[in-house]
């Protein structure tokens, strides 16, 4: 799916184009040169959703706001590759995914 400008703006009720116009000087999304002109993807949407709510409710500023997305895009990429990691030891044979529990477990508490 992609979106025009105006389609963007129809589509997220709390959108402006003058705060559009402040997301991308934030970099909040960037969005796709395309044949058609600028298009918008659906995980734009989806960012730009959540920078309408944030700045909402929190009344933060484009340069915050594309902060606190960026550490939301960070911590759900280290969720993606902790479930890998979790898949890879359930692929192991039981002696090595309990050798792999015990020496986790035994480092996670040693930090704390």
């Amino acid at each position: 799916m992609t979106l025009t400008e105006e389609e963007l703006i129809e589509t997220i009720t709390r959108l402006t184009s003058d705060r559009l116009t402040e997301y991308l000087a934030a970099e909040i999304v960037i969005p796709e040169q395309s044949d058609q002109g600028v298009v918008y993807h659906s995980i734009d949407v989806a960012r730009l959703e959540l920078a309408c709510e944030l700045h909402e409710q929190y009344d933060m500023e484009a340069d915050a706001l594309s902060m606190m997305i960026s550490l939301i895009d960070q911590m759900h990429g280290l969720r993606a590759e902790l479930r890998e990691v979790l898949n890879a030891v359930e692929a192991q044979p039981d002696p090595v995914r309990q050798q792999l529990i015990e020496v986790i477990g035994t480092a996670r508490f040693r930090r704390g």
